[in-house]
């Protein structure tokens, strides 16, 4: 196997990949011997180490004048590669509000009967951080797959570090396994103001991915998924308007 193509697909150039398979053949070293290992001009060099010292690759350190060099444990490589793929991840909701800008019109999916409306609530596991819900009440949690099903939704976002914020309205509360607020569940829970508890009958999820569920009531049963980062973003400003206005629940409260 190339090694110095696997360096590279981890973001090192040719020759700093070179020089760091060198150092790491030598040991501790000074530049002479690692030039003529790695088939590096000496003159240029200096940059390809300055370059891994900085990536936490090579440590250096002088001895008797002279500047050595040393290659860390090549398990830095996977704790690079970690870091790249964690920022990557972080990054995913911008990456995908600018894809979802440019495309043309919005996608919008139509979904009938509690089996269909699943695939709604299951777009949470798919969110990189946080997912929003106006979530009208227990008729709610009944005819989007019942308390089962979100039991298990909710146990695999908490597996993923996925939070959840909910709002909630008084006189429709409810309590199952794991609709409890609290750090167990990675759920926050505030009730709305009480003059909006009766507007609201339909459920609504804000996912992070640049998508928003709508989650119909019993006697309509239909549900819609609506792919449009523009959308998702103004819905979200909305919610946390109301989150402000909103009281928190004491942990445990569902």
């Amino acid at each position: 196997m190339d090694k110095t193509y696997l360096l590279q697909t981890i973001g090192l150039k040719t020759k700093e990949a070179k020089t760091y398979l060198a150092i790491m053949e030598l040991g501790l070293s000074t530049i002479k011997p690692i030039s003529l290992r790695a088939g590096v001009k000496r003159t240029s060099i200096y940059n390809f180490i300055d370059h891994l010292v900085e990536l936490g690759l090579v440590t250096q350190s002088g001895i008797n004048g002279r500047m050595h060099y040393r290659a860390v444990t090549p398990e830095k490589l996977m704790e690079i590669q970690r870091q790249r793929a964690q920022k990557l991840h972080e990054a995913l909701p911008e990456f995908l509000s600018i894809y979802n800008e440019k495309g043309a019109k919005p996608k919008i999916s139509y979904f009938e009967g509690p089996e269909q409306i699943k695939n709604i609530g299951k777009e949470v596991l798919k969110c990189v951080k946080e997912v929003c819900y106006f979530w009208a009440g227990p008729e709610l949690t009944d005819i989007t797959g019942g308390e089962e099903f979100w039991n298990k939704i909710n146990d695999d976002r908490v597996k993923k570090g996925i939070t959840a914020k909910l709002l909630r309205f008084e006189g429709k509360k409810e309590l199952y396994e794991k609709s409890a607020s609290g750090p167990e569940n990675l759920r926050q829970t505030r009730f709305a103001p009480k003059n909006v508890a009766n507007l609201v009958d339909h459920g609504l999820a804000i996912y992070d991915t640049g998508k928003v569920g709508i989650f119909g009531n019993r006697e309509e049963g239909y549900g819609i998924l609506i792919e449009s980062a523009s959308f998702a973003k103004t819905m979200k400003m909305l919610f946390d308007l109301l989150w402000q206005q909103s009281s928190p629940a004491k942990t445990g409260e569902g």
